[in-house]
């Protein structure tokens, strides 16, 4: 396999308690991987220790903090501008969180995947949940659970986001390849290709989201141009997830869960969940589920009157409506038009 055909892209913020695990299981990859580390400005030395521990791997420092989406924008042009002269269809970019571990197959049996099914334009693997469990004071170790982190972007028949099987005991029942919504931020592997006629202005995921639901917007997008994610079960990683998720749930538990959250996830998942909405949902879709989601949304609104990350987010959303119409506007022309006459994407 040539050098440099996988490019691996990896944003840091404040991820030192993760960062040597990672590299661990990166280092311990069977195929050849070119790999670039965004830092979003950390403060607690992610940014030196990689420097001193892995100083062949590219490093980009901002400056501030930019957020997920802008950070891995800057990885996937560097990796396309490195492969300028080459067969983008056989090259894949992946979009990887500091906090993975990865078993020694995972990125080989995904490449394999991918090459050997040219239909596909993204793989998702199987992510397992992961913690860190202290010993003492200085050490601590992973523990690898076999909970079930997410198999894959889903949606629910009023559009509420989950990640496939989360919280669930692996027991094999997402042991089937199968043709998935999208892949988790977390990890994925997308075709340069796909990556490139996806993006926007040469912006994979939307900018202006910071962080949080990008994932399900570039999603979306690959959906209307008719592209196709897979989930791969026997790419298996581990993820040591912050912001906890739930399989099928219902709306109050969905409400309690969000409440359990960081105050600023709140405001992101809330702002974006409204933008991601008003850019992507055609008027097809919507007729096909509009009675669960008005009446999903018209709950969730009023659960968030008594959380005031959850309202700001509301606000932020209705301030940032006239960007988002004019991205709908423009992405309805260029993407959704052309592909019209496809089926919606969910039963």
């Amino acid at each position: 396999m040539p050098e440099s055909q996988i490019a691996v892209n990896i944003v840091a913020w404040h991820s030192l308690a993760y960062l040597p695990a990672f590299f661990e299981s990166l280092n311990a990859q069977t195929v050849p991987l070119r790999v670039t580390v965004v830092d979003n400005a950390s403060t607690d030395g992610s940014g030196a220790w990689i420097a001193g521990n892995h100083p062949h791997i590219g490093m980009l420092r901002n400056m501030r903090n930019y957020g997920f989406a802008r950070a891995h924008n800057q990885a996937i042009l560097l990796a396309l501008n490195s492969w300028r002269d080459a067969d983008l269809s056989h090259r894949y970019i992946v979009v990887c969180n500091p906090d993975i571990e990865l078993d020694a197959a995972c990125l080989e049996r995904m490449f394999t995947f991918m090459e050997s099914h040219p239909e596909a334009d993204a793989c998702a693997p199987k992510l397992l949940r992961a913690h860190l469990e202290f010993i003492d004071v200085d050490n601590k170790e992973t523990v690898r659970t076999n909970v079930i982190d997410a198999t894959g972007i889903s949606f629910s028949r009023a559009l509420r986001t989950y990640d496939r099987g989360a919280g669930e005991e692996d027991k094999k029942q997402y042991d089937e390849l199968q043709d998935v919504f999208g892949a988790s931020g977390a990890l994925g592997m997308y075709r340069a290709s796909s990556v490139q006629k996806a993006s926007v202005d040469q912006q994979f995921y939307d900018e202006d989201f910071f962080a949080y639901q990008e994932d399900v917007d570039a999603a979306w997008r690959m959906r209307h141009l008719g592209m196709r994610t897979v989930y791969l079960p026997q790419a298996v990683a581990w993820h040591h997830r912050r912001a906890q998720s739930k399989n099928k749930i219902g709306w109050m538990e969905a409400w309690k869960l969000r409440r359990a959250k960081p105050t600023f996830i709140n405001y992101l998942s809330s702002r974006n969940h409204v933008w991601v909405l008003v850019k992507n949902l055609t008027l097809k879709e919507f007729w096909h589920c509009a009675l669960w989601l008005l009446l999903y949304e018209f709950a969730k609104f009023c659960a968030s009157l008594i959380s005031f990350s959850s309202l700001k987010g509301y606000f932020a959303a209705l301030t940032g409506l006239p960007l988002m119409l004019r991205k709908r506007k423009r992405y309805l022309k260029d993407i959704v038009e052309p592909f019209r006459n496809q089926s919606a994407w969910f039963n």
